[in-house]
């Protein structure tokens, strides 16, 4: 439920039909500035939810909706979710091994002092050197990289590069395997095997 309220016009749809109560689609449109279409869409994710009661309109057939109650209230089990994510996610770490992969496109600004790296500047162009994007990195994504070894290393196990970094948390590890299947999508690092 919280994706299908976290997407575009779900809160202010409900919002809307808290205070007029039963609407039509076209009217619910030209209220919020959207295409009908996109009103119709939206009406039928939340009815689908359980979310809205809707009616023929007497003497034109127009489907018209309401809240099916007035208050909504949203639960997020974020302990649940986050168990989930980490369970097995040391097992998998030990199974995958990583290294740099040098490239002079691929530039790393790091902090000396704190043993991280801030940012990747990806760089691109044929004769000039242009930033073509630059991933922020937080503490624990920087600590990872750090600690990868360089490309004319062995490949270690994303295991190892955590327990270097100080990453114990199966939760964190689980974020870096992510992490690294991004990178290595983006061709920043090389998983060996």
């Amino acid at each position: 439920m919280a994706a299908a309220l976290s997407r575009e016009y779900a809160v202010e749809i409900l919002r809307e039909l808290h205070v007029q109560g039963w609407m039509g689609a076209s009217e619910l449109a030209r209220d919020l500035g959207m295409h009908v279409a996109t009103a119709m869409r939206k009406l039928a994710e939340l009815d689908a939810l359980g979310l809205l009661e809707k009616r023929a309109r007497p003497r034109n057939d127009v489907t018209e909706y309401r809240l099916a109650r007035p208050r909504i209230e949203l639960v997020l089990d974020l302990e649940a979710e986050a168990s989930k994510a980490a369970e097995g996610a040391w097992a998998r770490a030990e199974r995958v091994f990583v290294r740099e992969k040098s490239s002079r496109d691929v530039l790393l600004e790091v902090d000396e002092g704190r043993k991280v790296v801030r940012r990747i500047v990806f760089a691109g162009g044929l004769r000039r050197r242009a930033v073509v994007r630059t991933l922020e990195l937080n503490g624990i994504e920087g600590a990872f990289l750090y600690n990868l070894p360089f490309g004319s290393e062995e490949g270690r196990s994303v295991a190892e590069v955590c327990r270097r970094a100080g990453i114990s948390e199966p939760l964190q590890v689980a974020r870096v395997l992510e992490f690294v299947q991004g990178l290595h999508e983006m061709d920043a690092v090389e998983v060996v095997r």
